[in-house]
Parts: structure tokens; C-alpha cells; sequence
């Protein structure tokens, strides 16, 4: 009876265990490729250690999953798309009261590293509505700091797209979620808001206008004033000119006054020493006339035509001897005879002065 019993017990053992095998390999979970299989044991809400399953099939025990104390909980973690707004936009307010609509065309997903805290923070949350309203709540705060009219630049849009997706992947990090793809459709303005913009438009394209009326005045303003000192330069230039012109005038004239000086100083010397070479030459002329008025000045005349004729006599090639033969006869001849027969003594000749021997 006791080896009945134990064979029974060993083939309820082995069936047992096949039956378990079997069950462990044909209910055992199967995470697709785009999947990550959490396993949480017990409450899932405990901060308790989590294992990750990646693709593949799973057997009970063996991955360390069993459906008896642990919870398996398989999460899709490829892309997902999400539009908001539909066809007409989200209605955002801006901070000056306009109203804008934008449609969001948003890709999200799971982050792979982070999917033990996406469980934990979610549980059985809808993972489409949290990421949907977070998006939403971020772009009508972002709206509400510009005004309206300011959605009308490119680059504000852009600006406040890149924010918004800035700032949402920020808060859903901490759950494990990202954005990864973020579009803005068309900006839809207001009725109001529109003709606010054109009558922007407008007072821009004014100032546009104004601002190159002004450049151009500017421009003008800045010739003239070019022009007007060109103008006071060559007044001044002129005025320069005139006062050197002056200036060397009464210097020429000085210079022609102490020249006109200078020539009548020297005039005024040559008329008094041709006066006193006249007055010399008139008492030379004088005292040669009383000189040479008596018998004495005409025996010096005979005397000085005797040396004369001795000289050119001499010149002429003639003997010592008759040279001095005709000196002593032509100055005998030089000697008048007074009336009385007896001779007179020899007249001296008078000193000539510089002015007569020239």
C-alpha cells in the first residue's frame, strides 16, 4: 500500500510538472518588438523592484515572472501621434485679449530607459489624455505671455513652438514620456485681431516710409550742410587770401616807400658829390686860369711841351746826349725874356690835386 502510494505520488509529481512546463510554455507572455513587459510584484503602487522584460517569449519562473505573486504589465513604447485642435485649432488667448488658433500635431512616446517610472507615476492612467492635456495647459500659458499681433513673425512662431515643446518634455520626463516630434499648423486669427494686423501693416509701412523720408531729409540736411561749409570755408579761404593779399600789398608798398627812400637818399648824395666835384673842379679851373694868366704859367706851358717832345723823341729811338741837348735848348726856350733883358727866376709849377690829375 505504501509503494502504491508513493508511485502515485511521484506520477502526480511528474504529470504536475509537465503540466505546469506545458502551461508555463503555452500561457507564458510574449512581448512584441515595440514592447517592454514590466513585472511588478504585488501592489503596484509600492515602491518595490521592478524587472523589465524585452521582446520575446517568457516563460513563468524561468523570466522571473510568475502569475501567482508578481503582475506583469506590458507597455507599448514605440511612437504614437497625437492631434489637437482638429481642422479649426486650439483657441489660445493671448496676453492683450486676441484670440489665435493653432493645430498641434504631436508625436509622443514611451522613453525605453525610463519605463519603470512611467508605470509607476501612471499605474492605469490613460497615457494619451495626461500627455494631451499637459501639451494643452503649456500652450495657452506660453500664449498668455505675448500679445497678439506678435504671432504675426515667423520667428515668434517658431519661438513659441520651440517653447512650448521645451517646457511640456520637461514635465512629462519625470514620467517617463517625451515628445519627439512637435508641429504648429497655420496660425488662424481673429476677425479683430486680423484687422489689428493690417492696420499694423499699415502704420509699419508708414514708418517704413517715414523712415526713409527721414534718412533722405537726413541725407539732404547733411549736403546743405556740407554745402554751406564748403561755402563758409571758402569765405573764410577767400577772406585769407585777401588779408595776405593786403598784407603783402603794404608790405610791397613798404618796401617800394623805403626803396623810393633809399633811391632818393642816393640821389641826393650823387647831386652833392657831383656838386663838390663840380665846385672842386671849378677852384681847380679857377687857379689854373690865374695860374697859368701871367708869364709864369706861360713859361710852364713852354716847359711841359719841351718835356713832351723830349719824350716822344726818346721813344722815337734818339741818343742820350741829344736828348739832353734839346731838354736844355727847349727849356731855355721855356725861360721868357723880360723886357728888360735880365731873366726871371723859374716859375714853380702849382700842386695839382686829385681831382685835376684826373
Amino acid at each position: 500500500m505504501g509503494k502504491l502510494i508513493k508511485v502515485v505520488i511521484v506520477i502526480v509529481v511528474i504529470f504536475g510538472g509537465a503540466a505546469l512546463i506545458g502551461a508555463s510554455y503555452y500561457y507564458g507572455p510574449v512581448i512584441k518588438a515595440n514592447q517592454l513587459g514590466v513585472v511588478m510584484a504585488g501592489d503596484s503602487s509600492a515602491k518595490k523592484a521592478f524587472v523589465v522584460l524585452g521582446p520575446g517569449k517568457h516563460y513563468w519562473f524561468v523570466s522571473g515572472y510568475n502569475p501567482i505573486s508578481t503582475t506583469l504589465k506590458i507597455v507599448d513604447v514605440s511612437e504614437k501621434e497625437l492631434r489637437l485642435g482638429g481642422d479649426k485649432g486650439l483657441d489660445l488667448t493671448t496676453k492683450n485679449g486676441d484670440h489665435i488658433k493653432i493645430a498641434f500635431s504631436v508625436w509622443y512616446r514611451i522613453v525605453p530607459d525610463k519605463v519603470k517610472e512611467c508605470v509607476t507615476s501612471l499605474a492605469d492612467g490613460d497615457i494619451k489624455t495626461m500627455v494631451q492635456k499637459m501639451i494643452v495647459d503649456t500652450a495657452k500659458g506660453e500664449a498668455a505671455q505675448y500679445d497678439g499681433d506678435s504671432f504675426l513673425d515667423g520667428q515668434m512662431q517658431k519661438k513659441f513652438t520651440d517653447t512650448v515643446k521645451q517646457q511640456a518634455n520637461q514635465q512629462l520626463a519625470v514620467r517617463g514620456l517625451e515628445i519627439t516630434v512637435f508641429k504648429c499648423g497655420k496660425f488662424h486669427f481673429s476677425k479683430a485681431l486680423l484687422k489689428k494686423i493690417e492696420d499694423i501693416k499699415k502704420a509699419q509701412a508708414e514708418i517704413e516710409v517715414n523712415k526713409v523720408k527721414v534718412k533722405a531729409a537726413k541725407v539732404a540736411a547733411q549736403e546743405m550742410e556740407e554745402l554751406a561749409k564748403g561755402r563758409k570755408r571758402a569765405a573764410l579761404q577767400e577772406a585769407e587770401a585777401r588779408k595776405k593779399s593786403a598784407i603783402l600789398a603794404s608790405e610791397a608798398q613798404i618796401v617800394a616807400a623805403q626803396n623810393w627812400l633809399k633811391a632818393e637818399e642816393i640821389k641826393a648824395q650823387i647831386i652833392l658829390i657831383r656838386s663838390k666835384v663840380r665846385a672842386q673842379a671849378m677852384q681847380i679851373e679857377a687857379q689854373a686860369r690865374e695860374f697859368f694868366a701871367g708869364p709864369e704859367g706861360e713859361r710852364y706851358l713852354r716847359y711841359q711841351i719841351a718835356e713832351s717832345l723830349a719824350e716822344a723823341w726818346t721813344r722815337q729811338g734818339g741818343n742820350g746826349t741829344g736828348v739832353s741837348a734839346i731838354s736844355t735848348s727847349l727849356r731855355d726856350l721855356s725861360i721868357p725874356v723880360p723886357d728888360d733883358g735880365a731873366p726871371k727866376k723859374k716859375a714853380v709849377a702849382p700842386v695839382k690835386s686829385e681831382a685835376a690829375k684826373k
